[in-house]
């Protein structure tokens, strides 16, 4: 298990691939995969579908509207029914401080560069200040984020950021989760 300091600092290095879940909670997950096989559908259907209660004809059309990088990074996070916050079912081995949460995105996020691990910085910037901006009221003793490399997203289907907030207070998370986030207006801030 890694430290919140450690957490932060494999998250600023880049080296992503050292984030992981306990062998419990990885058994548990794969446990999870095989059962939601075994009645025909799986972890993207079943977060599509069930825990987002998105529409799949309303996703394939937002790819096409924002095909992109570009179009994709101008609409990221600017209207509140592109995103939806929810806890990670299956979170990384962390501590019991550190809340897992994924804000997963109707619009591709394209925070690399293709085929790079390389930051696009617009785009770093404009998570950075949607989440700086929504956390601002809650009493937080820090929090980091990151997106996964493509190869070590185990769900690819839907854009998603990890969100972990390290504090002891859970009301607060509730709250969040509950109340969700706000949308960055014009000139990109929330």
């Amino acid at each position: 298990m890694h430290s919140w300091t450690e957490i932060v600092e494999l998250i600023a290095s880049g080296e992503l691939q050292l984030l992981k879940r306990t062998q419990k909670t990885t058994e548990a997950y794969h446990s999870y995969k095989q059962a939601l096989a075994l009645r025909g559908t799986t972890v993207v259907d079943l977060v599509v579908n069930d825990k987002l209660c998105w529409d799949r004809q309303e996703l394939a059309k937002l790819a096409v509207k924002y095909p992109d990088a570009q179009t994709q990074a101008h609409v990221l996070l600017t209207d509140r029914a592109l995103f939806s916050l929810l806890p990670n079912d299956f979170p990384y081995d962390f501590p019991a401080t550190v809340h897992h949460l994924v804000l997963w995105s109707k619009i591709q996020i394209p925070l690399y560069r293709e085929n790079s691990r390389e930051m696009v910085p617009e785009v770093r910037e404009t998570i950075e200040q949607f989440l700086a901006s929504n956390l601002a009221g809650y009493d937080l003793q820090g929090y980091a984020w990151f997106v996964n490399y493509p190869y070590l997203q185990s769900i690819k289907a839907i854009s998603h950021i990890h969100v972990l907030l390290n504090t002891n207070d859970s009301p607060s998370i509730d709250a969040m989760l509950s109340r969700g986030f706000w949308p960055i207006g014009a000139g990109g801030k929330a």
